[in-house]
């Protein structure tokens, strides 16, 4: 018996599912005919992929939704974002360790040189190793209204911001992307803490560790909550989607 063609309300329901099913399975939907037809036909590939397919909605929003989350993004993006982090270390190099000024590879090495030579000119360096001793200082000074104090307190941890920021894209979303953005703002903190405390460039102060570790979280912050809102604004009307494409599946 021949079959009738899909009604035109079918066919925009399998428009609106088709999206999130066509992109998340990299197959195309097929007509209730041919679906028919593939099915009684157990040669087909195509049946052990449609055999995949949950019929629970939860499990189907799962399936699509971890699947978008996996998906590796084009090398181009990959190079934009690399780009962007080179330009970003460099800028921040130049802040750090020459306060503003001209880049000076010559100057470091020269000064890592010599320290190699004299190691007793460790002796000689500014170090602050208390917790929160700087912080204090600067926080009661704040409140003498000099607003010097404000810059260091926030400049130590707005100068992070964008590092946690473009080490969120960068990293697969995961629960462990919080912990690759701790853990290597810290230890980009500590390189030029490690840097000036080598040179005599600068202070080495367990302080700034801190608050540029800071830094680098509430970046990670700014990335990820926005899209955990809309997630959150999304997941609905995708299990809706799923829900009520199952049941059409069905029909």
């Amino acid at each position: 018996m021949r079959q009738s063609k899909p009604s035109d309300k079918y066919k925009h329901r399998e428009r609106e599912y088709g999206y999130a099913y066509e992109d998340e399975y990299g197959e195309s939907k097929q007509s209730g005919q041919s679906n028919q037809i593939n099915s009684s036909n157990p040669s087909n590939p195509s049946n052990s992929n449609n055999q995949n397919i949950p019929n629970d909605p939860s499990k189907l929003y799962k399936q699509c939704r971890n699947k978008a989350e996996h998906k590796n993004p084009s090398n181009s993006f990959r190079i934009g974002w690399v780009v962007i982090l080179l330009i970003y270390l460099y800028l921040l190099t130049k802040l750090i360790l020459f306060k503003g000024g001209a880049v000076d590879v010559g100057l470091v090495w020269d000064r890592l040189t010599a320290f190699l030579h004299q190691p007793d000119l460790i002796h000689t360096r500014t170090v602050n190793l208390t917790p929160f001793q700087e912080i204090k200082r600067d926080w009661h000074s704040l409140s003498l209204h000099r607003p010097g104090t404000a810059i260091h307190l926030a400049g130590n941890i707005v100068a992070f911001i964008p590092f946690g920021i473009l080490i969120a894209g960068m990293v697969r979303a995961s629960i462990f992307t919080g912990l690759n953005v701790l853990f290597l703002s810290f230890l980009l903190s500590l390189g030029y803490e490690a840097t000036q405390l080598l040179t005599g460039i600068g202070i080495f102060d367990v302080d700034d560790l801190m608050l540029n570790t800071l830094g680098g979280m509430i970046g990670y912050l700014v990335y990820t909550l926005p899209l955990v809102l809309y997630r959150m604004l999304t997941g609905g009307k995708a299990r809706v989607a799923a829900k009520r494409y199952v049941k059409e599946r069905h029909v």
